[in-house]
């Protein structure tokens, strides 16, 4: 072995396929991938590698959030005031996630285009934090209100351009608004923002371009037009019954439900965005619904994607692990939650082949974990050391305080900013 290769050992593997921990091994890092993961004895005594030693921790891939912003959401308006808080919301964010053992961020909206600016600041290592994938501004019709409106677009012609208008401008996927269910009609009315015969288009001038599309989708009949289409990733799907699901399970259709996030119990205590008058009617119409949807969607073995959507701008460092506990808590065993939060969400990015894995060929990028994840998914929030293409970006195997201290604010819940995006504030 040669002096550029590392060894990362010292705990049971994750194989995350077959959601089970192989132990007495190590892997094999060089040049940024993994070449290979053997038993321990295989590995030469004397050998000139560096060794990572993640003495008793648990080691397993780097995870994956499927759908978080990072900068700002693309439901607000852009001003000097909202990009210049975004780009320091950036910087603080990305830290906070690799920090709490997040390697990659699919991150499918931003109001301006800066945010494929900070992903190339990722990228070179001149900001820390994980390796991001942007969608940039939304494609939307005109027809939404002002806090979804990002590109409009209004017809075939119009949906055409402006898909390749953010493929230009460095998008690396498009992400369309296609619906949403409105508060003040009680979530009873779910409003199209894009028509099918728009939504087809899209889909296929991405396609045309080697980008893959997501979309924000309330609504079923916004979600089967969405399939319809060739869409690859659902966002939210807040109703997918069995049929559909099973149409998106044959056609490989990823679904991102951020369930955590739209639960009921989050937006009483955490987003504070209803009141408990009016929990139960919520819970009727959306919690319940959406939860259900998860679960058709795990009985139809559609792939699930791990995604936090996290309510502030700054969010707690626990978001993806409240997604997590979520998905268990409609059906998802933990290995499943685990795969959602690797390979499945590597998957929404068109990435399994390279991310979500501690496989050969894959991106070496590596979490040791304090504890068990399948036993306990809080183990997620007991990081001890983090890598990002075979270089150690956290490291806190020898140091008890930093570590303690990490894990104390990730085990708080809170979040760094008590801003919540103007979404939940604007419906003019």
């Amino acid at each position: 072995m040669s002096a550029t290769t590392t060894l990362v050992h010292g705990g049971p593997v994750l194989d995350v396929r077959g959601g089970t921990w192989r132990e007495g091994a190590a892997v094999v890092v060089e040049n940024g991938y993994v070449t290979q993961v053997v038993g321990r004895e295989a590995v030469p005594h004397e050998t000139d590698a560096e060794v990572i030693d993640a003495d008793g921790g648990h080691i397993l891939p780097g995870l994956i959030d499927a759908h978080a912003h990072l900068m700002s959401r693309s439901g607000v308006e852009a001003d000097a005031d909202l990009i210049t808080r975004s780009v320091i919301d950036g910087v603080i964010t990305a830290r906070r996630f690799i920090e709490s053992g997040i390697t990659t961020v699919r991150d499918p909206g931003c109001k301006h285009r800066g945010i494929h600016t900070l992903r190339a600041e990722l990228a070179a290592g001149r900001v820390l934090g994980p390796r991001a994938f942007t969608a940039g501004p939304n494609v939307v019709g005109s027809g939404a209100p002002t806090d979804w409106r990002n590109v409009f677009a209004d017809g075939n012609d119009a949906v055409r351009r402006a898909v390749r208008l953010e493929r230009l401008a460095g998008a690396d996927f498009i992400k369309l608004v296609l619906s949403h269910t409105t508060a003040d009609s009680d979530w009873s009315l779910c409003l199209r923002y894009l028509g099918d015969e728009e939504i087809a288009t899209a889909v296929h001038e991405a396609h045309l371009l080697g980008a893959r599309v997501g979309c924000h989708c309330e609504g079923i009949d916004a979600a089967r037009a969405a399939v319809a289409a060739g869409v690859d990733v659902i966002d939210h799907g807040l109703t997918i019954d069995a049929p559909l699901a099973a149409r998106m399970a044959r056609q490989g259709t990823v679904y991102v439900p951020t369930l955590w996030a739209f639960r009921t119990e989050t937006h009483l205590t955490v987003g504070r965005t209803i009141t408990e008058d009016q929990a139960a009617v919520y819970e009727e119409r959306i919690g319940a619904v959406h939860e259900q949807s998860v679960r058709n969607a795990v009985e139809a073995g559609v792939t699930i994607a791990a995604g936090s959507d996290p309510i502030h701008w700054i969010p707690a460092r626990d978001v993806l692990v409240c997604e997590l506990e979520a998905l268990t808590a409609a059906g998802l065993s933990t290995a499943d939650a685990l795969r959602a939060a690797t390979l499945g969400s590597a998957t929404a990015l068109g990435e399994q082949d390279r991310l979500g894995s501690l496989e050969t060929g894959y991106r070496a990028d590596v979490l040791v974990v304090d504890g068990d994840p399948l036993a306990d998914l809080r183990a997620l929030g007991r990081p001890r050391l983090v890598m990002k293409d075979g270089r150690v970006l956290v490291d806190l195997r020898d140091d008890k305080k930093a570590s303690e201290a990490l894990w104390a604010d990730i085990a708080t819940g809170e979040p760094a900013s008590e801003r919540q995006p103007e979404i939940w504030l604007r419906r003019d």
